[in-house]
């Protein structure tokens, strides 16, 4: 657990019951919009996360006087027409009332810095475009353009220096 400020930063495994929240703002914010996805499967997915620790997938969250205010997860294989890409940051999230404020930046930190504590050094993402300048702020550079019959996203890639 790490304290920044006022702000908690450690992982969903420290608050599970927090998966629910997470589940909601997934399904509002991305899968709504996947053909045959409910909010009970995203729930189910984020659940698996919840116990994780040290072994992906796993979720770093901030919460702030006591509230959920964001969440980050470290998974495996994101982009299933990407297989060689490994491990991968993705479901980064800041609850609306909250963005601008840096929170973004706290978590994409603590998941560089887990899975650097891993043995882990590249992690790549998908971003929407109008996201590619945030990413870059965190070290991400773009490797291409992807895009399938639901999305187009920038795959970017970060690099830990070793």
């Amino acid at each position: 657990m790490c304290l920044r400020g006022y702000m908690e930063i450690t992982q969903l495994a420290d608050y599970p019951y927090e998966a629910q929240k997470v589940a909601s703002w997934y399904y509002n914010e991305w899968a709504c919009h996947a053909p045959n996805v409910s909010e009970a499967m995203v729930l189910e997915n984020v659940t698996e996360h919840a116990s994780n620790r040290n072994d992906i997938p796993l979720s770093i969250i901030v919460r702030e006087n006591n509230q959920l205010v964001g969440v980050a997860e470290l998974k495996y294989r994101e982009n299933k027409n990407y297989p060689e890409y490994v491990h991968w940051i993705g479901g980064v999230f800041v609850e609306l009332n909250n963005r601008g404020r840096g929170i973004s930046n706290l978590l994409v930190s603590e998941v560089q810095s887990k899975a650097v504590s891993l043995g882990i050094d590249k992690l790549y993402l998908q971003c929407e475009n109008h996201n590619v300048s945030l990413y870059k702020t965190y070290g991400f550079h773009e490797l291409h353009q992807a895009s399938d019959d639901e999305l187009s996203a920038m795959i970017m890639l970060w690099e830990a220096h070793t």
